[in-house]
């Protein structure tokens, strides 16, 4: 009987940490998924904004490029459109004088 109880316990031992490993491996893989898909998610977002932004300035739709360009806080695409609004206005001054 003793003999019994502890093989019992052993059997019961193992089949308890097999479980645990099971949760544990099938909790990793959703994890694992969960991340994935949210990247691939995101990336998909980024091109579709970026085909917009790209939509926009080929229909030179320079507003709806701005605020495109605003909401993505791209500061260095802002920057430049800042550097080139500066530019035609010194242009433009120039050429009235």
């Amino acid at each position: 009987e003793y003999l019994n109880s502890i093989l019992q316990h052993a059997k019961d031992f193992k089949e308890y940490h097999r479980s645990v490993t099971g949760k544990i491996q099938k909790l990793t893989k959703a994890v694992a998924t969960y991340h994935a898909n949210t990247e691939r998610e995101q990336k998909k977002e980024n091109e579709r904004i970026e085909k917009e932004r790209m939509r926009r300035l080929m229909a030179e739709d320079e507003e709806g490029y701005r605020k495109l360009i605003d909401q993505k806080k791209d500061k260095r695409l802002a920057y430049l459109l800042q550097q080139t609004d500066e530019y035609v206005a010194n242009l433009t001054e120039l050429v009235r004088q």
